[in-house]
């Protein structure tokens, strides 16, 4: 007797169901794409019970005649493709003819459609059709949802709570509600309106309505173009303060999971503490991406996805760090007529002697304060900013490090250290890398190293240069990453908190720091500035 025999077709229906449709926020994430295919510019969503009890969507887009609706409900109908080859050319969110009928065998399934001519009804119970109906509803679909896994006990056990449910349809809803803002978007719960979302003729406006007030200052639009790549959409400036999580993206305007892209944009921002907010739309030609990557739909792949990451890194750094720096970087140039000395290297103050170079000013010096040797105040057009010192004087050097500009200072007086057997193996590993960074060594013994050169940059004394390895040790194998001994190098030789500076090292500082492409963040991911506007400090002295 065969061990191996063919399932039924009600079983692979709903095998196959159970691959599209996960929860309640499946269903509407699929109807609404359908809907949104359909051209619709009013979308409606209406659930009970977390989703579990009804899903109603609800649009005014153009449609179905009988025959189609009635092949809608008939697994792999659709009307986006034809021919194996159209998948290069996927222009639509559906493509695979599987959504209805998924849902229909899960679920007490009743859809009304009007393609301004005919009206139909068609109501089926676990994928069985149950009756076909004339209708008098308006151009547009009306699909209902009821009981969704009533014939699955074991799926409908695993839901979480209406709440949870109810939190999953809702942020599924605003990712489309932000790609597509010339759409009404409305959400209810049991006759409780939970979103309304008017037509607007912006994501960046599309995006403000749906964040903190106090965070919609800190959005940069973005719209950047190389050959057919277009990046668009809204990112939050390196130097927001606040945590809200929203950092949504779309490929040709497909909500989407991609962690990939995710790394990107946080690298990007240097692993900041509190992450960007974000919605951006990576648009290209579509033979150029993999759409059929999973069944929900929910997954790409570039075919050229390199390419694409470093497009997005170059766009954050010439879009969003630069109109950031724009913005915040105006200081207030009162005295201009004044010229002085102002140092373009940090002093070195055991090992390296001092440099100037006379340049002309940047801002009058009477708008620089230190603060405890460790925080320097300046004065802009719009408020105040701070600025960690020993931050931002790591970013400058990391940045120098890994752009290859350093430039190495001989010591008057070299430094001897003594190495750990440890020690002695990653200065073996690393002396290569580390000359390159312009540290210069010579071997004077077993175990023994004198350093005779340092970047010119590094404010660093004995002591400190002499911890340099055994943090290297601690790296493990990371040790063989640039960017990881990079930051061990500025964090090492960057100013310290507590030293004093004086005003024109203040001017240098910032001065090169807003020369960085990332002056908000350090390698850490650290904040650097803080910013303070007069419209912020009016609200806390109570004058607004």
């Amino acid at each position: 007797m065969a061990h191996i025999h063919v399932l039924s077709p009600d079983v692979r229906g709903k095998i196959a169901a159970g691959e599209v449709i996960i929860r309640p926020a499946s269903v509407v994430k699929e109807l609404v794409e359908n809907s949104l295919d359909a051209r619709a510019k009013r979308v409606e969503v209406e659930i009970t019970n977390g989703g579990k009890d009804k899903c109603l969507v609800n649009d005014n887009g153009y449609g179905m005649g009988r025959e189609d609706a009635q092949l809608a409900l008939e697994r792999y109908a659709t009307s986006k493709i034809s021919l194996i080859e159209d998948i290069e050319n996927i222009r639509t969110f559906g493509f695979r003819g599987e959504a209805l009928a998924s849902i229909a065998h899960v679920s007490q399934f009743e859809i009304e459609t009007s393609n301004g001519t005919t009206g139909t009804r068609i109501v089926c119970e676990g994928g069985v059709l149950k009756g076909v109906f004339d209708s008098e509803r308006p151009q547009g679909t009306r699909v209902k949802v009821s009981s969704l896994f009533y014939n699955l006990p074991a799926r409908r056990k695993f839901l979480k709570s209406a709440a949870w449910e109810r939190h999953l349809i809702s942020e599924t809803i605003k990712a489309y509600a932000i790609i597509f803002p010339q759409s009404v978007f409305i959400f209810a719960d049991a006759d409780r309106s939970i979103m309304n979302l008017p037509q607007v003729d912006s994501m960046e406006k599309r995006v403000k309505t749906m964040i903190p007030p106090q965070a919609t200052a800190y959005l940069v639009d973005v719209d950047f173009r190389v050959g057919t790549t277009h990046i668009s959409g809204v990112l939050s400036r390196p130097d927001l303060d606040i945590s809200y999580r929203l950092n949504n993206i779309y490929v040709n305007s497909r909500p989407v999971r991609y962690p990939r892209v995710y790394r990107a944009i946080l690298e990007a921002y240097g692993g900041p503490k509190n992450p960007p907010i974000f919605a951006v739309n990576i648009q290209t030609e579509p033979q150029l991406v993999d759409a059929n990557v999973h069944p929900a739909k929910s997954e790409v792949k570039f075919k050229e996805e390199r390419y694409v990451l470093d497009l997005l890194g170059q766009m954050i750094r010439r879009e969003v760090f630069q109109k950031s720096i724009t913005v915040d970087y105006e200081f207030d140039k009162r005295d201009t007529q004044r010229t002085r000395v102002v140092s373009q290297r940090f002093v070195q103050d055991v090992v390296v002697p001092y440099a100037t170079d006379r340049v002309e000013p940047a801002h009058d010096s009477e708008e620089f304060w230190q603060l405890h040797d460790t925080y320097v105040l300046a004065q802009t057009k719009s408020g105040l900013i701070i600025i960690d010192q020993h931050v931002a004087h790591e970013r400058v050097i990391y940045e120098s490090i890994m752009k290859g500009r350093v430039q190495s200072q001989r010591l008057l007086f070299p430094i001897t250290i003594e190495l750990t057997p440890e020690e002695y193996q990653v200065y073996e590993r690393t002396k290569d890398a580390l000359k390159e960074m312009g540290i210069e060594f010579k071997e004077f013994s077993s175990h023994t190293v004198v350093i005779d050169s340092l970047p010119a940059d590094f404010r660093i004394n004995r002591d400190e240069i002499g911890g340099l390895f055994g943090e290297l040790v601690e790296l493990g194998n990371l040790v063989d990453e640039k960017s990881r001994i990079a930051r061990v190098l500025a964090c090492r030789g960057a100013i310290k908190a507590g030293q004093k500076l004086s005003t024109p090292e203040m001017q240098a500082l910032i001065d090169r720091l807003f020369a960085t492409e990332n002056p908000y963040t350090c390698p850490h991911g650290r904040p650097i500035v803080i910013k303070w506007t007069l419209e912020e400090l009016a609200h806390r002295f109570g004058r607004s």
